[in-house]
């Protein structure tokens, strides 16, 4: 009997006791998931970063020794993400000395964890990750905003002005710049694990939208609004006071709530999601978050966030092909996002809304309608078809007609534009191979078997006609219209294809990183350190997981042979014969047994 007591009471002892302080422990890790956590951070580039932004930083001799390596605390950050758990400060804790083998902490650096009943041990240990983790935060902190407290207006005024004031602008600049490339190289690590075969099928087709991103904070209090357009005066500040407030008019059906209105104290992520090249085909790659900016106040910067993730994805070396985004996006001031965009590569597939429509601008006489430049003769029913659809003047019939007879009137490139993005463009009615036949273009009505349509030219542009009627081809420079100006012609099926697969493939990646048993990424309560720097990092390692899920279901389905791919239709412009189906009737009728209990007689003869 002693023995056996002597046995219990020494597996006790190998179990650690829960401390009250901390996240109770998920149990061991398996070594294999660990070393994969290594490899993954031992193949970037980040841990030397650090390394040399700290050197860069270092303004006199350094302090005491680390207790651990800063590459473990990005090992446990991975641990977290790949294995559910949330992006706490104590769960960090709790994987470096509960869940990781004696092994592992050994070839990480890692000391002896404590004794179970040693807590102040225990806090010294927590107290450790939590120095560690905002030193690394400091070096790319973009923001002087003061954290963690609810401040009245002038105690918040003076914190931030002498926040702002213990740097350069230079340097504040230099902790934005190592933000985006420290939260990008995140992902990356997780788009390295693709197989090479697979990323090179991929073109480069993606899709930008922002998610807003739930602060762990209360919001501001400000004094009642008296003047439209003035900002009211601050009574006491968030403790997170990098968010903003975040509404939308659609119901939050995920809430429950039933305001029209939702509004929240948030952040605004945009992220750049990899889509399909040709919707026609199965996906050459699976669908990832290929680069993130970092997290700002919601509705603003919209264009410049894009193009710094877009920048830092060409930086990576991956290719750009097209580059869908929502009418947010088509808001932008062209020097924002669509000519930056371009100048990357992309080709842009965007949406108007409906002020937006008809004609949008001209250049030497072209007329740009809808993203594309077209013939100056062209009606006033073709160039407002997808305005008058939208008003109900028109049927989905008539638009489509109309939308086919403007395609034969657009203007043609001549060439592949040039290093500098400048285009030879000429008129539908140009030499050689003209598509319709115009009295200013005498070439065009020569016959050749072929019958075209005629462009009716008034007497205005026949007395007085522009540059693109007179000679062969012109030179279309890249500003020319940059606003609208995209790859398809609008409403076209090539159009509808590329928009639809590309925005569906963000606004599902949108959903699944916001499942509740997974990443959780709408959840604040798993991301409690506040500031800009640290939501934008532990949102990046939460969207690596997602991208490591994505990469092992298609990996696994591409092994076993399943092809999840369903070919679109093309879309029905006409109703269904169903919407005539009748009504079913709303009498209430009685069943076999009710008739049989009916107190009148039968007839007789």
């Amino acid at each position: 009997m002693v023995g056996a007591e002597a046995a219990l009471a020494t597996d006790t002892a190998t179990v650690p006791a829960p401390s009250p302080h901390f996240v109770a422990p998920k149990g061991k890790l398996d070594d294999g998931l660990v070393f994969h956590a290594i490899a993954l951070i031992d193949k970037s580039p980040l841990v030397a970063t650090i390394h040399t932004w700290r050197e860069a930083d270092r303004g006199g001799p350094g302090g005491r020794p680390q207790t651990f390596p800063t590459r473990a605390l990005l090992v446990a950050m991975v641990v977290c993400g790949i294995t559910d758990q949330p992006m706490l400060a104590t769960r960090f804790c709790d994987v470096l000395f509960h869940q990781l083998s004696p092994t592992m902490r050994h070839a990480l650096g890692v000391p002896k964890p404590p004794g179970p009943g040693d807590h102040n041990g225990w806090d010294n240990t927590y107290r450790n990750v939590r120095t560690r983790l905002h030193s690394l935060l400091d070096l790319m902190d973009p923001s002087p905003l003061p954290k963690n407290r609810r401040l009245d207006a002038v105690a918040f005024d003076a914190l931030v002005e002498l926040r702002r004031a213990s740097r350069t602008d230079e340097q504040w600049a230099e902790r934005d710049d190592r933000l985006t490339w420290f939260i990008n190289q995140i992902l990356e690590m997780s788009i390295s694990t693709v197989p090479r075969d697979v990323r090179r099928a991929w073109k480069g087709s993606a899709a930008v939208d922002d998610t807003h991103i739930p602060a762990f904070a209360r919001p501001e209090r400000r004094q009642k609004r008296t003047k439209k357009g003035l900002t009211p005066a601050l009574i006491r500040s968030s403790s997170d006071p990098d968010a903003g407030w975040y509404s939308r008019d659609k119901r939050d059906v995920k809430d429950g709530s039933t305001d029209p209105k939702v509004t929240k104290w948030a952040m605004d992520a945009c992220l750049v999601v990899s889509g399909s090249d040709d919707p026609s085909k199965p996906a050459a790659m699976p669908t990832l978050v290929l680069g993130m900016a970092p997290l700002r106040r919601p509705g603003t910067r919209i264009g410049q966030s894009a193009v710094r993730a877009l920048a830092d994805i060409a930086q990576r070396g991956h290719p750009a092909h097209l580059l869908a985004g929502d009418r947010a996006y088509t808001q932008c001031k062209p020097e924002d996002f669509q000519l930056p965009a371009r100048s990357l590569g992309y080709q842009l597939v965007i949406d108007y809304k409906i002020d937006q429509l008809g004609l949008q601008g001209t250049h030497q006489g072209m007329i740009l309608v809808d993203g594309s430049f077209y013939c100056p003769a062209m009606s006033e029913a073709l160039i407002n078809a997808t305005k008058d659809l939208r008003d109900g003047k028109i049927d989905e019939a008539t638009h489509r007609a109309r939308i086919a007879e403007r395609q034969r009137l657009a203007i043609r490139a001549r060439r592949q534009p040039d290093a500098d993005g400048h285009l030879r463009v000429m008129c539908p009615a140009a030499s050689p191979a003209p598509q319709v036949r115009c009295q200013l273009k005498p070439a065009s009505e020569g016959g050749n078997g072929k019958v075209r349509t005629r462009i009716p030219v008034t007497d205005l542009l026949a007395a007085h006609p522009p540059k693109i009627c007179t000679q062969g081809s012109i030179t279309l420079p890249p500003d020319a219209g940059a606003k609208f100006r995209q790859m398809f012609g609008h409403e076209t099926d090539e159009w509808h294809r590329a928009y639809a697969t590309l925005r569906n493939s963000n606004e599902g990646m949108n959903g699944f990183i916001k499942d509740d048993a997974r990443e959780a990424v709408d959840d604040p309560e798993r991301r409690r350190i506040r500031g800009v720097a640290a939501q934008s990092i532990l949102v990046a390692f939460q969207l690596f997981s997602a991208n490591i899920r994505k990469i092992n279901e298609f990996l696994t389905r591409k092994a076993s042979g399943e092809k999840k791919f369903r070919k679109l239709r093309t879309r029905r412009r006409t109703r269904s014969l169903t919407t005539w189906t009748p009504a079913p009737p709303t009498v209430v009728t009685g069943t076999v047994d009710d008739a049989s209990a009916d107190p009148d007689p039968p007839l007789t003869a």
